[in-house]
């Protein structure tokens, strides 16, 4: 199989102009050479050796050239008859396919084109048709051979390629890929993407984690979660619930206590034996033996016993009160809850079997607690498991409204989104799992919760 790849570009003057309230023209144009390149680069690597782009713009086709892709000056006007151009030149170049993809695929990689092509394997005349995160939009369009079908490019495009090949008798081979659903349009899909350095132009962006403060944001209980109970598979209890609830860029947040119970980390009372210490600070506190010996047991380093309470480090690094151990929502009156053995992992885990469900790679979880916090009164919850977004957003280097530049500004957006979703959660409504909506946060893939931890060399109460 032959294939050639042709990649669409504008007038960079004209490119992403739905992005005009947030960049400059100048970090449009930038925004619109990062993405094409790295679409390139996606399929130099999935060995697509031969890509065209065909666009009307001469400093496109010079970079194009320089990033090792033929360049195609457009000489008609719109999508659908660039492309045409593209075809006959592909055609001429003998190609037997034709790979279409747009331009502004920023999360593309190499398996997302190589699963395009490994589609196309077979017999006769196919397309393999990948749809944009609506379902509505076409993403990728592959067509063996090149003339199988019409382009169709615009308003349900997906939709309009599939008839196209129904009438054509082509096989249609529809392929979800969620890196090749996200494409660039908005200032919303900019702030969830976070955005590369460099493209901003004079005027920058959001930071990752920024927003318009005039557009709200919402918090969705997810309702239905039964009592979990060991062995139950959590992921799959969250995804029957929340089927039709979710969309791409929410932030899923789970209480601990669902995830400690699904992995067992239960333990009974009467079970345990307590030790001299446990017993001595019991009877000074009128507290249950059993359950401070579980504490110290789940304890790496004790900060501090006083007053019946006790602050250790656990084997996470958390600092927080009785090492995360808790008789609250646990069904049975000598049964205490553990936090989860590796909160990232299990955030991670959830993560996977939701954005499967979706088809849609953009999509954050957070496992979260409640913590207490020194010098403030009452409790409030925190992320102690991250994943698909950064937990923090770092504003160091830029400036406030008034020219005064931020030197030590890092919020912890997961922790406040952790919070955010405890006051439609609660502690006695049974809600253990809310999504949070329209928050735009940056989708650092390697993100954790072990990110918000505080270094020792910076501990100043250690």
């Amino acid at each position: 199989m032959s294939v050639v790849a042709v990649v669409p570009v504008k007038d960079l003057v004209a490119a992403k102009s739905r992005l005009t309230p947030v960049l400059t023209p100048e970090g449009r144009a930038g925004l619109t050479v990062y993405m094409m390149k790295n679409v390139l680069s996606a399929l130099r690597e999935a060995g697509v050796d031969r890509a065209c782009v065909v666009s009307p713009d001469p400093i496109v086709l010079k970079l194009a050239e320089e990033a090792g892709a033929t360049p195609l000056r457009q000489e008609s006007r719109g999508l659908n008859p660039a492309l045409d151009e593209a075809r006959a030149w592909a055609t001429s170049e003998g190609a037997t396919s034709l790979l279409v993809l747009p331009a502004d695929l920023p999360l593309l990689k190499a398996p997302d084109v190589e699963a395009i092509l490994e589609a196309a394997d077979g017999e006769g005349p196919r397309c393999v048709i990948s749809p944009d995160a609506t379902r509505s939009g076409t993403n990728a369009l592959l067509l063996r051979p090149p003339d199988a079908l019409p382009f169709l490019f615009g308003p349900n495009s997906f939709r309009a390629h599939l008839d196209a090949a129904s009438e054509r008798g082509v096989e249609a081979r529809p392929r979800e890929r969620p890196r090749l659903a996200f494409d660039l349009d908005t200032a919303n899909d900019l702030a969830r993407f976070g955005g590369p350095a460099g493209f901003s132009g004079t005027t920058p962006g959001p930071p990752p984690g920024a927003r318009d403060p005039s557009e709200g944001l919402r918090v969705l209980p997810v309702p239905g979660i039964p009592e979990v109970r060991p062995g139950d598979d959590l992921p799959d209890v969250i995804s029957v619930c929340a089927d039709g609830l979710l969309r791409p860029g929410d932030i899923v947040v789970v209480t601990h206590k669902i995830v400690s119970k699904a992995e067992g980390r239960l333990v009974d009372l009467n079970t345990i034996q307590p030790s001299v210490l446990a017993k001595d600070f019991a009877s000074r506190y009128d507290k249950d033996p059993r359950q401070v010996e579980v504490v110290l047991r789940e304890s790496k380093r004790v900060v501090r016993m006083e007053r019946g309470v006790i602050i250790s480090e656990t084997r996470h690094g958390f600092i927080c009160a009785n090492a995360g151990v808790d008789a609250s929502n646990v069904p049975g009156e000598d049964v205490v809850c553990l936090l989860p053995l590796d909160p990232d992992a299990a955030a991670a885990r959830i993560r996977d079997r939701l954005a499967a469900s979706l088809g849609s790679d953009l999509l954050a979880v957070v496992v979260s607690d409640s913590f207490g916090r020194p010098w403030r009164y009452g409790i409030t919850n925190v992320a102690i498991g991250v994943a698909g977004m950064d937990p923090l957003a770092d504003y160091r280097g830029e400036t406030d409204p008034y020219g005064y530049p931020l030197t030590t500004s890092v919020l912890a957006v997961a922790d406040e989104l952790a919070a955010a979703a405890e006051l439609v959660m609660g502690k006695t409504s049974g809600v253990p799992v809310a999504a949070v909506r329209d928050y735009p946060y940056s989708t650092q893939p390697t993100g954790s919760g072990k990110d918000l931890l505080m270094p020792p060399k910076r501990d100043l109460f250690r």
